[in-house]
């Protein structure tokens, strides 16, 4: 079964500058129809995250959503994808001065991870599957 995660972020620009600059994952914009605004799409394997603006969502389920905004984004939530290499990725936070929460490397596993922080709070864990030496 597919899952789609729908997050509230402040400033698409910023969202989308972070995971297609930064972070070299592919992503998508998208207009839902003429005269929406764009929505972000970011897929791995058979899960998609969807970001748009808080005030999008906010317009779109007011009684829901009225109070999104008074709250932290982020809190609980973490999202983990699997990249082909950290290097790169490392390379883009170092050069930008932005703090990388934790560093794991687990040799047992043959598993590399970083985690940070988005733009708005959510918690993002990269992973590198190490070959595996026959």
């Amino acid at each position: 079964m597919p899952l789609t995660l729908t997050l509230g972020v402040h400033d698409l620009d910023a969202t989308a500058f972070f995971y297609r600059e930064i972070l070299l994952l592919d992503l998508e914009s998208f207009i839902p129809a003429p005269g929406h605004p764009p929505v972000l799409i970011l897929r791995q394997g058979d899960a998609v995250v969807l970001f748009r603006e808080l005030e999008t969502l906010e317009a779109l389920h007011p009684a829901l959503l009225q109070n999104l905004s008074r709250h932290p984004l982020g809190v609980g939530a973490s999202m983990e994808f699997q990249v082909p290499r950290l290097r790169p990725i490392e390379k883009n936070l170092a050069r930008r001065n932005l703090h990388l929460l934790y560093e794991l490397e687990d040799e047992q596993f043959g598993r590399r991870e970083i985690w940070l922080h988005d733009p708005d709070g959510y918690l993002v864990i990269l992973s590198e599957q190490q070959e595996q030496a026959d």
